[in-house]
């Protein structure tokens, strides 16, 4: 659809020829707070110029509802408007997270039963242990990078419940996780000629070649030992078959076992991260999620029965995915001039939807730098404005991983605050990178006090 007739939407302030480049380049990630303020200052269609690249801010759940939703088929992956792989396409390939609408459909079909209830809830007892091992290095008083040990408790039971990996083997596939969501970032705010990324080019290329490597191994093993009754999720893709009762491509497994890796991986690293950090910088609901935690589990490891009875435990997982959402913003491409809130939007630009801007909004959230977990209360959650709150995207692509994260987070969480209360190390200053995900610039310390 091409017009004339609408204005384009008004342009954040930056400098000739270049734009914003240089604030995107000093971020080294996402500017949220530059894009929070361009939103504020110029309203919910803004147009920011970076080098010779159009970005187009969306603030407005309206507006995000159409995006996402409405006219799903008139944004597209930005690979869309590449010749050659950009972003998370370089390392999950076609997968269901970056393929194009017309060939994700198909794929959705496919991997979505592998993530319902049944499949995963299997998970919890591997994910409840996995806690409780972590735990078996703490000792009272002393002080630890949390973020580390997120990161190190989530990998174990993603290597697990995916791959069926041994936590040896973690460490390769943790640092090519690291190098792809850096070059991810750098692909999408800072757009630069062939000619000047080939450094970039040839880390993705050896990062793509160590999780390529990773995987084939893995289906290499279980074709070769013939093993039944396995159910990791690399398992069940391997014995997923398409309408006509054939096997898939291997490209396809290793495309979407990549995608649902990330997506469960750093993700809940992160959101517990940040939940340890907000309780606490608040103890009343540290009070109140302990109060819950004990009442319930008695001193002993939750298991999915108990899930339901950790209303205020989810609560607390829920606002801290509102206050500092794991994706700060994602992208969607345009191939042809559109319009979209009256305003007419070039052809070849990318379109930032932005969780972090749509959770910290007045206009949706009261008082919204504050913790408060009972915004998700049963009460009130039903009065969030739709697609004001994006914790895992929108629409049909929302994330297919959305409740193993869920129920990961959950009880991780209750196995934690059921033996340990963390406090902020003394001094500490706490800064989010924003990258893919948002994890605090050079980790948590806090210190242990066993309850």
């Amino acid at each position: 659809m091409t017009t004339q007739t609408l204005p384009q939407p008004p342009t954040a302030p930056g400098l000739p020829l270049i734009g914003s480049a240089i604030t995107f380049q000093q971020a080294n990630g996402l500017p949220v707070d530059f894009m929070e303020q361009a939103v504020q200052n110029h309203g919910d269609v803004v147009h920011i110029k970076v080098l010779n690249k159009n970005i187009y801010l969306i603030g407005h759940p309206d507006l995000v509802y159409e995006v996402l939703l409405k006219r799903v088929s008139e944004f597209h992956k930005p690979s869309a408007i590449s010749t050659k792989p950009i972003g998370l396409g370089r390392f999950l390939g076609n997968g269901i997270l970056t393929a194009d609408h017309a060939e994700w459909k198909p794929q959705r079909k496919l991997i979505q039963p592998l993530m319902h209830t049944k499949h995963i809830t299997q998970y919890g007892e591997t994910m409840a242990r996995f806690g409780e091992q972590l735990l078996s290095d703490w000792q009272d008083g002393s002080e630890r990078d949390i973020h580390a040990d997120m990161t190190q408790v989530t990998m174990w039971i993603i290597a697990e419940t995916m791959f069926g990996m041994n936590v040896n083997q973690t460490p390769a596939m943790e640092s090519a996780a690291e190098s792809a969501q850096r070059i991810t970032v750098a692909d999408l705010t800072t757009p630069l000629p062939d000619w000047l990324t080939k450094g970039r080019d040839r880390e993705a290329t050896q990062t793509n070649d160590i999780m390529t490597q990773l995987v084939d191994d893995f289906m290499a093993e279980r074709r070769t030992k013939g093993e039944t009754g396995r159910h990791d999720l690399l398992t069940l893709l391997m014995e997923t078959r398409d309408e006509d009762g054939q096997p898939m491509p291997d490209d396809f497994v290793r495309d979407n076992i990549l995608t649902l890796f990330f997506a469960g991986h750093e993700t809940t690293a992160n959101t517990l991260t940040w939940a340890f950090y907000h309780l606490a910088k608040n103890p009343e609901a540290l009070a109140t999620l302990q109060r819950e935690v004990d009442g319930v589990l008695g001193g002993r490891l939750p298991t999915l029965a108990d899930l339901p009875n950790l209303p205020y435990t989810m609560m607390v997982i829920k606002e801290t995915m509102r206050i500092q959402p794991v994706v700060s913003a994602f992208p969607r491409a345009i191939l042809e001039d559109l319009t979209l809130g009256g305003f007419t939007l070039k052809r070849n630009s990318l379109v930032f939807i932005s969780p972090y801007i749509m959770h910290r909004d007045p206009r949706w959230w009261s008082d919204p730098e504050t913790f408060d977990p009972t915004r998700f209360s049963a009460e009130n959650e039903p009065n969030i404005p739709k697609y004001a709150y994006l914790p895992f995207g929108g629409g049909p692509r929302v994330c297919i991983g959305n409740h193993f994260s869920l129920m990961e987070a959950q009880i991780l969480l209750a196995v934690i605050t059921s033996r340990y209360s963390l406090q902020l190390a003394l001094g500490q200053t706490v800064k989010p990178q924003h990258q893919i995900t948002t994890s605090p610039k050079g980790g948590l310390p806090m210190r242990l006090h066993r309850r």
